[in-house]
Parts: C-alpha cells; sequence; structure tokens
C-alpha cells in the first residue's frame, strides 16, 4: 500500500465517538505529527491552547483568511475553524505522515485538495454509545444534544472515507487502525506473530 509519498491522515466521524482520542494514541504509536486547526471558539474546560487547537479571536482569524493562510474554513454553532496550509506543509517537510482531526467538510476539502495523499479514516460509534459515554463523562444533556445534532449527517460520510473503524472498544480500535496507518507508512517492521 505504501508508494512512498507522505501522508495526510484525516480523522472524521461524529462527535463523541472517540474521534479525537483514537487519532492521538495512533499518532503516539506511530509517531505521526497532529496538525492543530485554529478556531475562535473559547476552550472547554480540558482544552490547552496549542495542543487541542490554536484558540485565536475573531480578527486574528479573520485577517489569515484574508490572507489566504487557510487551506480549509468552516463556522460551525457561530465558530470559526480553520487549518492553515503552511502548518500541513511544515510538518510533512520533518515527518513522514502528519494526521488531522476534521469534519467530514474538512476531510472532503482536504482530499480535493491533496488528492490520493490523504487518508480520510472514520471513527464511529452507536448513538446510544456516544450518549452514553458522554453522560458518564459529565457532560451536560445541552452538550450533549449538540454532539449528537449532527450524527446523522456526519454518518452519512462513512461511504466516501477510505478506512471505517467502529469505536466500540478502544484498545481494539487503536490495535486495528495501528494496523492499517502502518502499511502506508511502510517502516519494515517485522511481525513477530
Amino acid at each position: 500500500m505504501s508508494d512512498g509519498r507522505k501522508r495526510i491522515f484525516i480523522f472524521v466521524g461524529p462527535n463523541g465517538a472517540g474521534r479525537h482520542t483514537v487519532a492521538e494514541m495512533a499518532g503516539s504509536t506511530l509517531d505521526i505529527k497532529k496538525v492543530l486547526s485554529y478556531t475562535t471558539r473559547p476552550p472547554r474546560q480540558s482544552e490547552v491552547d496549542g495542543q487541542d487547537y490554536h484558540f485565536i479571536t475573531e480578527e486574528e482569524f479573520n485577517e489569515a483568511q484574508r490572507n489566504g493562510e487557510f487551506v480549509e474554513v468552516m463556522e460551525y454553532e457561530g465558530n470559526h475553524y480553520g487549518v492553515k496550509r503552511a502548518d500541513i506543509e511544515k510538518e510533512l517537510k520533518e515527518h513522514r505522515a502528519v494526521y488531522l482531526v476534521m469534519s467530514r467538510h474538512g476531510g472532503e476539502v482536504l482530499k480535493q485538495v491533496y488528492g490520493d495523499q490523504a487518508v480520510r479514516i472514520f471513527i464511529y460509534a452507536d448513538l446510544d454509545r456516544i450518549v452514553e459515554r458522554n453522560r458518564q463523562k459529565g457532560a451536560s444533556e445541552e452538550n450533549i444534544r449538540q454532539f449528537i445534532a449532527h450524527y446523522d449527517e456526519e454518518m452519512d460520510y462513512k461511504s466516501e472515507c477510505e478506512h471505517v473503524f467502529e469505536n466500540i472498544d478502544l484498545a481494539h480500535t487503536v490495535f486495528d487502525l495501528s494496523k492499517t496507518l502502518e502499511k502506508y507508512l511502510d517502516r519494515n517492521l517485522i511481525d513477530l506473530d
């Protein structure tokens, strides 16, 4: 599967399905560098600037957009999100592969821009599982409603993606995903099984 090209792995799927966690664990396991999005929304309780997103003001976002710095932008629930082309290019110069966690819109745009270099990975869980996980995390019913508001719309994108993983058990999902991504990275690791 490897053709020696550098890869952009794009994690998409419904909110609350574990995209971020799965992507971070696989990225850490395979030493794949994360490219952060920029957003105008305030950080959530557990989020850290420069680790989860680049949190910037509306003015900073608009200026970057006017300067053509973003390869992809979107508005979601009144907040703006974008990925800078220079960030992707910089990381690809230094690393064999990068990953991003995005909406279906972002995945589609990056696929159009980067073609076969971009590999979309759809991570999902059934709706009941997403609701239950968020309740266990202590999310408010309002936050849960926001998370699942676009569930069907996001699920419709599953058939467009190169790889699909149902995230029932995190360890199994990351293991299976890592085996799949390893084929793209072609680092000649020996399987001792």
